[in-house]
């Protein structure tokens, strides 16, 4: 384990999949002395317990370009990012809707190809042929994306960070952060459990710790620690594999895992918990719902056996959108945090915007301006960004 440097010019509090991607694009860009502080080890919060599915279109148009690009990347990792291996797997993705959504659908994937998205609409007999096993009678419309799937989170974060240690990064893990340190409205470094770091910018990726950071300065941030839980499926024989599905009629979502397991999951959970001492383990009960809900979709999942499952914590902000970009209250502090759920597929191009942000004040190609930490007491929320959101044209260039 690295030693604490006592002086940088970066510092990046988390070692999320988003710390990991944003440490590399630094040490990248060659801004110097780079560290990341992890309280633990590596995806070892929110991120290692992610489902990291890899897809490519939102109703928001920031996010489908965002997703879309970074999907590209999964596809060509050894080549954008030159090391490491992200565990990525081509499985294609499937978002199934009834008739209530299905305009919604076929609005997004019509505005999601304009932006260059490899995304098609399909019908119930695609999806017979796609996969045979599934139930299909009450889907009006799906969407279909060949080349998207999932990743490892934990191999994906390992991997980013590793291309920014080569890089010249200094990856501190083990050390929590326990204060960020101003003056005079400006960042002055961070306090550790292992010391002080002094730098003039940081950058908070601590997922559902954030807030605990930025209330000492006077910054108050709203983020809900949510619980959210998995059930884990073996399948049977006559279901080999599968693509990822997104279930929207039963509110579900499942990807296959290695050998023949399945991870399946609720789309939506509103258990707010510590998120240092919550369980991490799905509860019976949940288990059981799961249970209902594959058989619901995948009738032969009735075969399946029962692996037990796991739970995990989203960092929940009131629309369900991150924070990203300068927190104004003071220079050289920067955001991103409040992913709600669906941050990991977005963090290899996520990382490119905020670091140019950070360090010349603009991207070239995105604004974060929707995104920022203001939107809350100014009454700006972000409308749903979900593939099937309702958003309208006065959004098309979030």
């Amino acid at each position: 384990m690295a030693d604490l440097p006592r002086v940088a010019d970066v510092v990046i509090v988390g070692g999320g999949v988003h710390g990991a991607s944003l440490a590399y694009h630094f040490a990248r860009k060659r801004a110097g002395r780079v560290v990341l502080v992890e309280k633990e080890f590596l995806a070892s919060g929110p991120t290692g317990r992610s489902t990291a599915m890899v897809r490519r279109f939102y109703s928001l148009d920031f996010l489908t370009r965002t997703a879309n690009r970074s999907a590209d990347v999964f596809n060509t990792w050894p080549e954008v990012i030159g090391g490491g291996d992200p565990g990525f797997h081509r499985i294609g993705y499937i978002i199934v809707a009834g008739e209530t959504l299905a305009p919604h659908l076929a609005r997004n994937v019509a505005r999601a190809q304009r932006l260059g998205a490899r995304v098609e609409l399909i019908s119930r007999d695609d999806l017979r042929r796609l996969v045979p096993q599934m139930a299909v009678e009450d889907v009006a419309l799906a969407s279909y994306e060949s080349d998207s799937g999932y990743a490892d989170p934990s191999s994906t974060t390992t991997a980013l960070a590793g291309r920014a240690r080569e890089l010249g990064a200094t990856l501190v893990q083990f050390t929590a952060t326990t204060r960020v340190l101003t003056a005079s409205g400006t960042v002055r470094g961070v306090e550790t459990t292992a010391g002080t770091i002094s730098a003039p910018l940081v950058i908070i990726c601590a997922g559902p710790w954030a807030a605990r950071l930025l209330a000492p300065l006077g910054i108050v941030v709203e983020i809900r620690s949510v619980r959210h839980q998995m059930a884990v499926f073996e399948r049977p024989a006559e279901l080999p594999s599968h693509p990822a599905i997104r279930d929207l009629p039963n509110n579900t979502y499942m990807r296959p895992d290695h050998g023949h397991i399945t991870l399946h999951g609720v789309g939506n959970y509103d258990e707010v918990v510590d998120p240092d001492t919550c369980s991490d383990r799905a509860d019976p009960t949940e288990i059981a719902r799961n249970v209902h809900l594959i058989v619901r979709r995948l009738p032969v999942m009735e075969k399946a056996l029962v692996r037990g499952g796991y739970a995990g914590v989203y960092d929940v902000t009131p629309d369900e959108q991150p924070i990203l970009g300068p927190v104004p209250q003071y220079e050289g502090l920067h955001a991103c945090f409040g992913w709600s759920g669906h941050g990991f597929k977005h963090a290899p191009v996520i990382g490119d915007i905020v670091s140019d942000v950070a360090l010349y004040g603009r991207s070239e190609e995105y604004d974060l301006t929707p995104f920022r930490l203001s939107r809350f007491q100014e009454g700006a929320l972000l409308p749903d960004g979900s593939p099937v959101g309702a958003t309208g044209p006065e959004w098309s260039d979030a």
